[in-house]
């Protein structure tokens, strides 16, 4: 059987048991089939996620929902769940609809903002947790690098056609990770990006969590300023800079912020390029220029004196996409 074939199946029969009323497996509507080995169908009222092992994370997925509505962060609620053979998954979750922030892109300014706003509210609670449940592995200058050697292999080697080797032996790019892995951490998202925040019953609720693991709460706040799907404005970015520090209560720390809004795009720019051309998703590459040009931005605007200024100025020679 056909993973997905497989997927809707399993799917269909976890609802008929939740449900109690028959589901076949023509009904359910897929909503999406990611790059991570995960398949998500709604019917019913409901969403059913089905998972693979080709990704160590989407094991993390039930027990951090389960965590964080417990801890009173908005996650869809875990309806049922299942484990299946080779070391695969599934479970039915709540259903938000289909109203993310992303689908506010081309809303007024005053719409998008009381979003955002929303999106902080539940956001800025998340980071000081401490969660009780197992994480994924925690920033540390290993991932670091490897967000780097991701985004040299797949933008710069295969899309831009430069030399990744070259990039990579640059010493400032390995200071940037050691510099970032040495600062305190807090829980991160870890995929802080516009279609992950659902807008539902007022309110911002997070989803696609099952990343989450210790970092930089300015790594997830740069995931979403620096969003290539959104592609805010200068002074709309700045905007909601001045929102997140009147709400955190504390001035933002310039220099984390920036260097890690460089290290998220490049991990972003390495997956647009690695998705569109090895798993053909040409959408993909579409983004590639809205992602170098926040790049660019960010690198443009870190502070001369951060330790992270130096591969800032490595980034601004990329070429212009």
């Amino acid at each position: 059987m056909e993973p997905h074939s497989q997927a809707r199946a399993v799917l269909a029969h976890l609802m008929q048991q939740y449900g109690g009323t028959p589901v076949q497996p023509e009904e359910l509507q897929a909503v999406c089939a990611g790059a991570s080995g995960r398949s998500i169908m709604r019917a019913g009222g409901m969403l059913g996620i089905h998972w693979t092992n080709q990704r160590a994370d989407n094991h993390s997925f039930v027990p951090a929902a389960q965590g964080l509505q417990a801890a009173g962060i908005r996650v869809p609620a875990i309806l049922a769940e299942v484990e299946l053979p080779g070391q695969c998954g599934a479970c039915l979750v709540q259903d938000l609809g289909e109203r993310d922030l992303l689908s506010l892109r081309n809303a007024t300014w005053a719409e998008r903002r009381a979003a955002y706003e929303q999106a902080f509210t539940t956001l800025l609670p998340f980071y000081r947790l401490a969660p009780g449940w197992e994480l994924q592995p925690p920033f540390d200058a290993a991932l670091y690098r490897w967000e780097q050697e991701y985004f040299a292999e797949h933008l710069i080697g295969r899309h831009l056609g430069g030399d990744a080797a070259a990039f990579l032996a640059y010493p400032a790019l390995h200071d940037m990770a050691e510099w970032l892995a040495g600062l305190p951490r807090v829980p991160v998202h870890r995929d802080c990006q516009s279609q992950n925040i659902m807008l539902h019953a007022g309110h911002a609720w997070l989803i696609d969590f099952q990343g989450m693991r210790y970092g930089r709460k300015e790594y997830d706040l740069a995931s979403l300023l620096y969003d290539p799907y959104m592609q805010l404005s200068e002074e709309e970015r700045h905007e909601l800079l001045v929102l997140w520090q009147q709400m955190e209560g504390e001035p933002l720390n310039a220099a984390v912020f920036h260097a890690c809004a460089m290290q998220r795009l490049m991990q972003a720019l390495g997956a647009f390029a690695n998705i569109g051309y090895n798993q053909k998703r040409d959408w993909y590459l579409q983004l590639i220029p809205a992602g170098l040009a926040a790049l660019r931005h960010a690198a443009a605007h870190t502070p001369a004196d951060s330790p992270a200024s130096p591969v800032a100025a490595c980034l601004l020679q990329l070429p212009n996409m």
